[in-house]
């Protein structure tokens, strides 16, 4: 088992401008946050070698090497920056179940803890006679309805369990970008916005051919403030 110690400094700066009347800093909200997830991980396999006797050359193919599936719960900083950019900063605990297909294939849970620095973009203007159709003649009137592109930077840090530590295998920090899509609807005062989040994230633990591990995620998220 190999121990490493992991020292990250973080440096986060913004420039606020034309919202001197609200103070040193904009008006905000606290949120709450839950998630699903899956995750994969693949690898180029290499070519197989040809005997004379055949003439024609074999395609290198894409291996699935790795599978996660779990889910999420954590907080995150609401702070309109203007009528167009939010800045959203979160930090999340994700329990998840990974299967490394090797022969016979190897489980491990894991306890994660990620931070993101994330921009929701508002795609268009707010509806303020938005409404959600619930079913055949239901439907519930909102305060506004607006669409909205996320995007940032993510740190991940991965705990794996003492099983899955002693076969060899690390813990795992990652770094990553996700882009994603929300939309924010707001009931006189609480707002509920539900998003879909692509994430990639590059590990140089437990590698994959010698190389860098890449890990594409896709998230499924509720979020409440």
């Amino acid at each position: 088992m190999t121990l490493q110690k992991y020292i990250l400094p973080l440096f986060v700066g913004s420039n606020l401008f034309g919202q001197t009347d609200v103070g040193l800093f904009p008006k905000f909200d606290f949120g709450f946050t839950h998630s699903m997830f899956t995750s994969m991980s693949f690898q180029s396999a290499k070519p197989m070698l040809l005997t004379n006797k055949e003439s024609h050359t074999q395609p290198k193919k894409t291996k699935l090497t790795e599978t996660e599936l779990g889910f999420g719960l954590g907080l995150f900083l609401w702070m309109p920056l203007n009528e167009g950019v939010v800045f959203k900063p979160k930090a999340e605990i994700n329990f998840s179940t990974t299967c490394l297909k090797q022969a016979p294939a190897i489980f491990a849970t894991s306890f994660d803890l990620s931070v993101s620095h994330g921009f929701a973009i508002a795609l268009k203007p707010a509806d303020k006679n938005g409404i959600i159709y619930l079913a055949r003649d239901m439907s519930c009137y909102l305060t506004s309805k607006q669409p909205y592109l996320l995007l940032g930077p993510k740190i991940n840090l991965r705990k794996f369990d003492s099983g899955y530590l002693h076969k060899g295998f690390q813990n795992e920090l990652g770094f990553g970008f996700f882009i994603g899509y929300g939309i924010n609807y707001e009931f006189h005062g609480t707002s509920f916005a539900p998003e879909i989040i692509y994430n990639i994230t590059s590990t140089a633990q437990n590698k994959i051919n010698d190389s860098k591990k890449m890990i594409h995620n896709i998230t499924l998220a509720i979020n409440f403030f």
